[in-house]
């Protein structure tokens, strides 16, 4: 309740009502004193009227010849007695102090005290205003008696009624009479402390009757800046369906009473908190709606995207972005960008980016776990006082290695026929000028047949490559083969080249090895195969096929004991046109596309292609196929596989 509204105001209250309540007490006790004592004094003036009318005249009429001074004679002497014996008696029957005084203020008797040591009473208020002719009243400290009197006097008149002869007072000791109105003080301040109480209690309840609400509806703000809009949102839900709009799709909280008794001042504060609310969690949810389209989108995109602060420290990274830098998911973001790039050039992109608030562009070379050639975009993110940039990079290793092949096949190509072009340009032009002997004509025209074949041959291997390019469930169709059938063909394909270059072929085959495949296009594969191991294996060495169930797979290897592969080769052996061995170029009589056919009947029976080799050791050339025909990878996927 500490600094809180209804503490804060129930302190006022209790502090106004203590005060008024003061107040009145104080002024109900001293209104009550003075009407009390007033009242006294009154009864006092008429006990003094009713004491003065029962002097006796004979000395009423002579009082201004009392002397108490002494020697005086019998007679004043004897008036004096009669007085004293008056007052005593009167003393007696009323309990009042009696004070009988001249038209001088000499005190000529007292119930109290003794008149000769009085002094004179002129100057006494009430008796000033008696001796003038006037009845009245007085409270003071009596300076004989010691303590506050209540004082009454009345002039006396001679019997001619003229100027007062004296004064007559009777006096009432205000202690004695101030106990008498204890009771009434007492009941007093009981009615006013129960007042004050019922006050206190009524106004406690009244403010928090007040503060209830104000309390309430400040807990409901407090919730919905927390971001807790669902739990009263129904009635403004309520409210806009009963006013014939519909709710928000987004807001569907359960019905829910509002703040029970709220005043209707306060009626359009909850109303307004609500319709707050429900705008607030409506627009929350379009906010997470877009969220997470956006993140799907994010984590969808193709392209690793960075949004990095002033500080290149990552604050948002996609899938994409983590698999560029060979990260687990989920680690980039908070990570500096010069500790996980692995590349100063990058860092360099995204600071000129940061220096120029504008787009800057490259293209550079990733070191992760494979070298990859990326195009990166960086663009500037947030305003100056938030300043940030936005990484995206697309990995374009495949687009360079495609354009590289190529630019390579193209030189390749032209390479390949200019030579066969211009011998067989050149021989024909020789033999048209005339003047050679029979023998040469012949040899010339060997030249020129044997360059046109080799043109065929090059041609013919193109047009294949580009069949086999082709969606294979357009033109393949598969048939049951038996390995041993296609070993047989195969090795009656290659046995003249074997046996002119004094190399054995080996095989072991299992008898029942049976697969669905292209039994031509496997043959065809097997045969580039062994002519290549045929032609670069030395004299007296032997080519060894071999085939095996794998799983769900066959797998056909073809060994030879040549002089191997360099390893950086291994990666291009199967691209068109690449040559492994540049020494021996065309002599050996191969086109250059013999491995990429072998890659490609590969890819369209959905099986893979791979080489091994070593150095001094020899070469192993696998084919890798799914034994019931066409495996689910696509082409791009089984291209990925043979060409790393």
């Amino acid at each position: 309740m500490r600094g809180s509204l209804f503490a804060k105001s129930y302190a006022v209250v209790t502090a106004a009502v203590l005060t008024v309540a003061i107040m009145v007490l104080s002024v109900g006790i001293i209104v009550t004193e003075k009407v009390y004592i007033q009242s006294n004094a009154e009864g006092l003036k008429r006990a003094a009227y009713a004491a003065g009318s029962a002097l006796p005249d004979s000395w009423t009429d002579s009082i201004a010849s009392f002397d108490t001074a002494a020697g005086a004679d019998a007679a004043a002497g004897t008036a004096r007695d009669s007085a004293a014996a008056f007052i005593a008696k009167l003393n007696a029957a009323s309990g009042f102090r009696v004070t009988l005084i001249d038209a001088s203020g000499k005190v000529i008797g007292d119930s109290g005290a003794d008149p000769a040591t009085m002094s004179n009473h002129s100057d006494r208020p009430e008796m000033s205003d008696a001796l003038a002719g006037k009845a009245s009243w007085s409270r003071r400290k009596s300076s004989t008696m010691g303590e506050w009197m209540l004082y009454a006097a009345i002039p006396l008149r001679a019997a001619d009624g003229k100027a007062p002869i004296g004064a007559l007072r009777l006096a009432l000791p205000l202690p004695g009479l101030m106990e008498t109105l204890g009771p009434a003080k007492r009941m007093i301040l009981i009615v006013a402390l129960v007042a004050a109480l019922v006050a206190l209690f009524a106004s406690a309840a009244f403010i928090r009757i007040l503060s209830r609400p104000v309390i309430l509806l400040s807990d409901r703000a407090r919730r919905y800046a927390k971001g807790n809009l669902a739990p009263d949102v129904a009635d403004a839900t309520a409210r806009r369906e009963s006013a014939g709009s519909p709710a928000p799709a987004s807001v569907q909280a359960p019905p829910r009473a509002s703040i029970r008794s709220t005043p209707r001042e306060l009626k359009l504060l909850e109303e307004s908190l609500d319709e707050m609310a429900s705008n607030l969690l409506g627009k929350a949810s379009e906010a997470e709606k877009m969220g997470r389209r956006f993140s799907a989108i994010l984590d969808s995109a193709g392209e690793a995207i960075l949004a990095l602060d002033s500080g290149l420290k990552i604050v948002e990274a996609n899938p994409a972005a983590h698999g560029m830098l060979a990260a687990k998911p989920g680690t980039l973001v908070g990570a500096l960008l010069t500790q996980i790039s692995g590349s100063s050039a990058l860092v360099d992109i995204a600071r000129r980016c940061l220096t120029s608030k504008a787009a800057v562009t490259g293209d550079l070379i990733l070191y992760s776990k494979n070298e990859k050639t990326v195009h990166v975009n960086a663009s500037p993110l947030g305003g100056a006082e938030n300043p940030g940039i936005v990484l995206a990079a697309t990995d374009i290793s495949v687009m360079k290695r495609l354009e590289t092949m190529r630019t390579d096949f193209v030189a390749n190509v032209s390479h390949e026929l200019r030579t066969p072009i211009h011998l067989i340009r050149g021989f024909a032009e020789t033999i048209r000028a005339g003047g050679l002997s029979g023998d040469e004509t012949v040899r010339y025209l060997e030249i020129i047949e044997r360059n046109a074949l080799r043109m065929e041959r090059i041609v013919e291997d193109l047009l294949s490559l580009a069949r086999l390019e082709k969606e294979p469930s357009g033109w393949l169709t598969l048939e049951p083969c038996l390995m041993t059938d296609v070993s047989q063909s195969v090795f009656g394909m290659v046995k003249d080249q074997a046996e002119a270059k004094s190399v054995g072929l080996e095989s072991a085959i299992p008898d029942d090895l049976r697969f669905m495949a292209n039994q031509g296009l496997i043959e065809q594969a097997l045969i580039n195969l062994l002519e290549n191991a045929i032609r670069y294996s030395p004299p007296g060495s032997a080519v060894r096929l071999e085939a095996e169930r794998s799983g769900d797979f066959v797998e056909m290897r073809v060994k030879d004991h040549g002089s191997g592969i360099p390893a950086p080769d291994l990666e291009r052996i199967f691209e068109r046109f690449y040559r492994a061995d540049k020494s021996r170029d065309r002599k050996s009589g191969g086109t250059g596309l013999g491995l990429a056919i072998v890659r490609h009947i590969a890819i369209a029976h959905g099986g893979t292609a791979r080489a091994e080799s070593w150095s001094g050791e020899g070469s192993v050339f696998s084919l890798r196929l799914p034994l019931s025909g066409l495996n689910p990878l696509s082409e791009k996927e089984n291209s990925t596989r043979t060409e790393g």
